[in-house]
């Protein structure tokens, strides 16, 4: 558990600085490469960041340190390329970008295909859920203009027919809820 909440701290702090792909001239100066590789390998960023990285640095008269660069990226990679963090990539949706190396991408995948599953169940209760609400609100403005002055029988008539559609799509998706309830994958 100290292991994925480290791990999700790390990724939302190096999301911060991957939300843009170039560095500034003050990081390109200051530029440790290792480190830099390590937190793009530890969110799984591809190894033609790099370059990207280097273009930018270049432009403030900087040349980038492939060489440790790439052995930080391995090092991140090493930390990314679990089956715990495959899951939690899978659970918040996140496709995988094939940078994993062939000895640990099967761990990778197995947590990454597992998460990809609860990821699409939790997307499937939420748009339920919504529906719900979507259909209950529905129902309480059809029962408004049903009690509203002014109403021919034949419009009460379709109101109340509106209703009883709306309470059977409602009964139809509390099923389905109750259903996908019982059928949640594992984490």
């Amino acid at each position: 558990m100290k292991n994925l909440i480290l791990a999700i701290l790390t990724l939302i702090i190096t999301g911060l600085f991957f939300g843009c792909a170039t560095l500034s001239k003050n990081e390109c100066l200051e530029a440790d490469w290792y480190e830099i590789g390590y937190k793009d390998g530890s969110m799984g960023a591809p190894r033609s960041l790099f370059q990207e990285h280097s273009e930018a640095c270049v432009k403030h008269n900087v040349h980038a340190d492939r060489d440790a660069y790439y052995r930080g990226r391995d090092e991140g990679l090493n930390f990314y390329c679990t089956q715990d963090n495959g899951f939690e990539q899978g659970r918040l949706g996140r496709k995988y970008n094939y940078v994993c190396p062939p000895d640990r991408e099967p761990d990778f995948l197995a947590g990454h295909t597992q998460g990809i599953e609860l990821y699409k169940y939790e997307s499937k209760i939420s748009s339920l859920e919504r529906r719900l609400r979507s259909i209950e609100s529905q129902i309480q403005t059809k029962e408004q203009q049903l009690y509203s002055a002014n109403l021919s029988n034949e419009q009460r008539a379709k109101i109340r027919s509106d209703i009883k559609y709306l309470d059977f799509e409602y009964r139809d998706a509390v099923r389905e809820l109750r259903y996908l309830e019982k059928m949640k994958p594992v984490e």
